[in-house]
């Protein structure tokens, strides 16, 4: 019988909490983004040279004597030393199948260094390309656009992307007849510079004689921010 009772109590008593859970403050989570397009000032591109021979230092001579070449160049076109990296420096063999062995047979071996070159220069990008091209470069990795300076674009990418979640918020507030209240979180969870990249595939060029300016259209970059933001809302 007591049994009985004390689970006659709780049951009236559960329904009792329900409309003060109702009435209590709720969280709506929302995330805004923003997009600005953006002309690039600066553009990066890895390049480098190959070389041959049939020994490990023969070939690493080659490679060298090219980048050299190279580097002398970007100097005299006015790029910068604090531009201008070493990114990959190697050497390997080089085989080829023999069919009538069923075997690879050793031919000698190739060396590669590439450089990444920074380009504060717009104009003068096809002019540079064209360059290197005639002085050895055998090799084109990537080109990348983007800002020098891109802090002012980003912010006002971060403006408009709160501001988007704000509207966003707002909306859904009042449709499903809440009120809305304050910000309990803000998060940034987008990087907000999304650069131009034209990513050829990894290509060795034999001879490359340098006829005319390489054309390159550096268009627009998008620069993106998303945030996501937590707001109280209540009845």
């Amino acid at each position: 019988m007591r049994i009985s009772a004390f689970l006659t109590i709780l049951a009236l008593a559960l329904p009792l909490g329900a409309p003060h859970a109702a009435s209590a403050e709720g969280r709506l989570s929302v995330s805004g983004e923003a997009r600005i397009a953006a002309v690039p000032d600066m553009a990066t591109i890895s390049l480098g040279a190959t070389g041959r021979g049939k020994t490990a230092v023969e070939a690493m001579n080659a490679t060298s004597t090219a980048v050299d070449a190279i580097l002398a160049r970007l100097s005299d076109l006015g790029v910068e030393a604090r531009d201008i990296q070493t990114t990959q420096l190697r050497v390997n063999e080089q085989t080829r199948w023999d069919r009538d062995r069923n075997e690879d047979i050793f031919v000698g071996y190739y060396a590669t260094n590439t450089v990444r070159v920074r380009i504060r220069d717009m104009d003068g990008i096809g002019a540079l390309l064209s360059a290197v091209l005639d002085d050895g470069a055998n090799q084109l990795q990537s080109l990348t656009f983007g800002v020098q300076e891109p802090r002012e674009v980003e912010d006002e990418a971060r403006r408009r992307a709160v501001a988007d979640a704000i509207a966003k918020a707002q909306l859904y507030a009042d449709a499903a007849g809440v009120t809305l209240g304050p910000v309990l979180e803000l998060r940034d969870t987008a990087e907000p510079l999304v650069r131009s990249i034209v990513e050829p595939e990894p290509m060795v060029v034999e001879e490359a004689p340098a006829a005319r300016d390489v054309p390159v259209a550096a268009g627009e970059i998008e620069v993106r921010a998303e945030v996501t933001m937590v707001f109280s809302v209540s009845e």
